[in-house]
């Protein structure tokens, strides 16, 4: 029997979300929690529990409320800071089991490269990486092992739908395994499938991941391309996809959808100006600056009934800059060119681009460097904020207002706010 000997491991974070409001508070243990989307709108994270009783992702909560409090269904407005700082740590604990192997593929799951380890237990190494991430964080996970990456999610879906038999950890490591898992496997549940070519695949008689090994390779190529190809061997064993370097960032971006439409012009021009300060804050996290500003507003597009207006602008600057006030000044120029009265705006935003490092920054010959001479008062501020708490010092165009709707946020959560430095966010929140 033939066996793999280069693997991969998929560790992969139980319900995070919910899993990172628990070690707030503890009592959430064995009771369904649900955590909610930017201004507490939809369902994007659900305990155990939670699924048991019926409740959908991306549930619009106004539709389950009843639902809510007849089974005590305990729902959070999502603490991204939260999430990034527990995502880090698992990180942490994870990559520390390899030397340099490892992809960060998004906030809750990272690949591992065990191919080096060929005289171990691999079970037992992932046992023990698991049982580690828990004492450490006390995030639960789940890891699937697999000499592929696409066969890496699919264990990992195993471990996920057979989590009292597997205890978390499930190996591809035999063709035998593999067929066993693929003849099981639903088409449209593949790495890389998706709804609408689910359907497609559906049409042609593909129902599970074990009858796409079986079309010729240039039906296989017409329907989906090279990158299909790639996955189908990727289903075979045959590794096609290594393991990524994170890019830097190219763009830092804060847009936000109100609560409730806004048709007064100083309460939009105060979030848009509240947004170029993060952005101005995570510029200065990673110790760039940005060359390039762009701020968008837009009406609500769902609303028939009401006048629709969108539009943006962008600004090249001529200095390089991350400060706060310099920023803020170029976003407020921007917003009044695009304001328009006589609309309700549900969405805004600001983007900035174009980065260079903060001590690489070329500056006009014949320009006052107000940058450097605003930097001190930024990192003060900064200082501040991370002691005191986000937003406690502030400039005086920011209301101090959170800026995603959080209305239902843990008084545990202040406090975790205010006795954690937090690393600046590796993956954007919708």
């Amino acid at each position: 029997m033939f066996i793999f000997l280069t693997m991969y491991a998929l560790i992969d974070c139980n319900n995070f979300f919910v899993s990172c409001e628990r070690t707030l508070d503890s009592s959430l243990e064995n009771k369904p929690v649900v955590v909610l989307s930017n201004n507490d709108g939809c369902v994007v994270s659900r305990s155990m529990e939670a699924k048991a009783l019926g409740i959908p992702m991306a549930a619009p909560a106004f539709k389950y409320k009843e639902l809510f409090k007849k089974h005590d269904v305990k729902s959070f407005s999502a603490k991204f800071e939260l999430y990034n700082f527990k995502s880090q740590q698992v990180i942490d604990v994870a990559k520390s089991y390899v030397d340099k192997d490892f992809e960060i593929y998004s906030i809750d799951e990272l690949f591992l490269d065990l191919s080096s380890f060929k005289y171990i237990n691999i079970y037992n190494y992932c046992t023990e990486i698991r049982n580690d991430i828990q004492d450490n964080t006390h995030i639960p996970v789940s890891i699937g092992i697999a000499p592929t990456k696409t066969l890496c999610k699919v264990a990992n879906r195993i471990v996920k739908e057979y989590s009292d038999k597997f205890n978390g950890i499930y190996i591809l490591d035999t063709p035998e395994k593999i067929e066993k898992a693929l003849k099981w496997l639903d088409i449209g549940d593949v790495w890389g499938i998706g709804r609408k070519l689910g359907v497609k695949m559906r049409d042609n008689g593909v129902y599970k991941a074990w009858d796409l090994l079986h079309k010729p390779e240039m039906w296989v190529k017409k329907i989906m391309g090279v990158h299909g190809v790639r996955m189908v061997n990727e289903l075979k064993g045959i590794r096609q996809l290594e393991l990524d370097n994170p890019s830097p960032k190219k763009s830092i971006a804060v847009t936000r959808s109100f609560m409730d439409m806004l048709t007064r012009k100083e309460q939009v021009r105060e979030r848009v100006e509240t947004f170029g300060m993060y952005c101005s804050e995570r510029l200065r996290k990673q110790n760039t600056c940005c060359k390039m500003i762009t701020v968008f507003v837009q009406t609500n597009r769902f609303r028939k009934d009401l006048p629709e207006y969108r539009n943006a602008i962008t600004r090249i600057l001529p200095n390089p800059t991350n400060s706060s006030i310099l920023i803020g000044r170029v976003v407020n120029e921007l917003f009044e060119e695009i304001y328009k009265e006589g609309f309700h705006y549900k969405r805004a935003g600001v983007i900035v681009n174009d980065f260079v490092p903060e001590n690489e920054r070329l500056i006009s010959l014949f320009e006052e460097d107000t940058q450097n001479q605003h930097l001190p008062v930024m990192k003060a501020m900064d200082a501040m904020n991370k002691k005191f708490g986000k937003d406690k010092v502030r400039l005086g165009s920011m209301s101090g207002e959170n800026t995603f709707g959080r209305a239902k946020l843990s008084p545990e959560y202040e406090a975790f706010l205010k006795n954690n430095t937090l690393p600046e966010a590796n993956f954007r929140f919708h």
